[in-house]
């Protein structure tokens, strides 16, 4: 029998120490595991680039208040961000968002960004109707429309809110033209006719003010509200579309005149829009700068001394001394200028010639004469010319109805002449300043040289072309 103590179980193998390779690698795993462990640490709270990455979301009443306080402070865009903010930050039914975008588009407008704002309200709108905030929502949908110029958009937006019934059609949908499958309605071509206007209005930038081209604006959108109007702007849109389509069919795009001319077209509206953003960029014009500019150059805008006058021509120096003497007698001048006067276009209105004269101007139905206006401004008014005045037309007797001295135009009365001038020189101001830097920038180098005239080299002392060699070599002169 074996003993109960004896151990049959096997000894472990002998263990060896660890060669050293082995043992550097294993260091170095470590080592790198810790680097990454100490890397991770210290870019948790940074962004890639090394930067600091923003504070931690604050708590939405936090956010909230945040928000107010930047509206307060009236910083529009920080707050309409802290307010969007807020929205991701909390949870809120359908009306509350909505009454939040409806804060948003006010933030929006305040600032003058209409387009945001509009953004804002319809996404308010989209949300929820909340029967509060309605009537606001389309008052101030209706301004910014206005204050960007959409008065077609205006229109069908009026449309749609006034109108009965909910699964009516919206406004500007309806249908008025189709080419194959393309579809042309009534909003569309409110488009098209108000961007051409604005295209046309565009010409006369630096002559109107912003309140006048809005005004013009509206004008002439009217002129094109009657049936007539929109059906003819339609068929002329409606031609063009088609001359185009047969002109792409017909491959003239490809021609090499064509090219060249669509080359050419394009530079000169790149050029004029490249230009036209320089100007609204540099130039902003307030009614102070007007008033300032006019103060500056009052002497630009003084009335000179005018008349109102009429007239009665006559062929010959003999009627007209009849004609006077029966003035000087007490006879009437507009029924006489009605019996006699040979001017038709002032005949029946007894000789009276429209508008204002001054001095040295020309006179309708007269024509330029110093004569004539000197006789004008030598007469009292209500009181006739001692003499006729004699022109290639005639003899003319003249009527002094009214005068006016020599004014100086108040700023009310030239305010809109005065923005021209102003735009005019500020215009000319910004272009040259523009040029000037582009030149530098790409290196431009006129060679003026190349445009003088080349003055004859002078002749050489003692060559034949000398006149007094000529005389001296001449036989005939010995």
């Amino acid at each position: 029998m074996m003993p109960d103590d004896l151990d049959l179980s096997l000894p472990e193998p002998p263990r060896r120490p660890p060669a050293r390779g082995t043992a550097a690698a294993v260091l170095m795993g470590l080592l790198l595991v810790l680097v990454a462990v100490n890397l991770l640490v210290s870019l948790s709270g940074r962004p890639a680039g090394g930067k600091p990455t923003a504070a931690a979301p604050l708590a939405p009443e936090d956010q909230k208040e945040l928000a107010l306080k930047l509206e307060r402070q009236g910083l529009h865009d920080s707050a309409a961000q802290a307010w969007r903010g807020y929205l991701a930050a909390v949870s809120l039914d359908a009306a509350g968002r909505a009454k939040v975008w409806y804060r948003i588009g006010t933030i929006r407008q305040e600032a003058g960004d209409y387009e945001q704002a509009l953004g804002a309200y319809y996404r308010s709108e989209s949300l929820a109707a909340v029967d509060e905030l309605a009537p606001e929502i389309g008052r101030r949908t209706q301004e910014c429309l206005e204050a960007l110029g959409k008065f077609a958009a205006l229109r069908h937006e009026l449309t749609d809110r006034v109108g009965l019934g909910e699964d009516k059609e919206p406004a500007g949908g309806e249908v008025v033209a189709e080419i194959g499958t393309q579809q042309i309605t009534q909003g569309r071509l409110d488009r098209m006719i108000e961007q051409q206007i604005e295209r046309q209005l565009e010409q006369f930038a630096a002559y109107l003010p912003p309140e006048q081209r809005r005004q013009q604006k509206e004008a002439m959108l009217k002129r094109f509200s009657s049936p007539q109007a929109r059906v003819q702007m339609l068929q002329q849109f409606v031609a063009q579309e088609l001359l185009y389509r047969k002109a792409r069919e017909a491959k003239l795009a490809d021609e090499p005149a064509t090219r060249e001319l669509l080359a050419q077209a394009e530079k000169m509206i790149l050029a004029q829009r490249a230009m036209e953003r320089e100007l609204a960029d540099q130039i902003k014009i307030t009614r102070t700068d007007i008033q300032s500019y006019y103060e500056a150059h009052k002497k630009d805008y003084v009335q000179p001394e005018r008349a109102q006058v009429s007239h009665i021509l006559v062929k010959n120096e003999k009627a007209a001394a009849a004609a006077l003497k029966s003035l000087k007698g007490g006879a009437d001048f507009a029924d006489l200028a009605k019996r006699l006067s040979q001017d038709e276009s002032t005949k029946a209105k007894g000789g009276a010639i429209d508008g204002w004269v001054d001095r040295g101007s020309y006179i309708p139905g007269v024509g330029t004469s110093d004569d004539a206006t000197a006789a004008v401004f030598a007469t009292e008014a209500g009181k006739v010319a001692d003499r006729p005045v004699k022109t290639d037309k005639g003899y003319h007797l003249l009527l002094v109805r009214r005068r006016e001295p020599e004014r100086q135009k108040s700023f009310g009365e030239v305010a809109q002449q005065v923005h021209r001038a102003l735009r005019g020189a500020k215009e000319r101001e910004v272009q040259h300043g523009l040029l000037e830097r582009l030149k530098h920038q790409y290196d431009v180098v006129i060679h003026h040289a190349q445009f003088e005239e080349k003055q004859p080299e002078a002749p050489k002392p003692g060559t034949a072309t000398s006149p007094t060699t000529k005389k001296r070599d001449d036989p005939k002169a010995k």
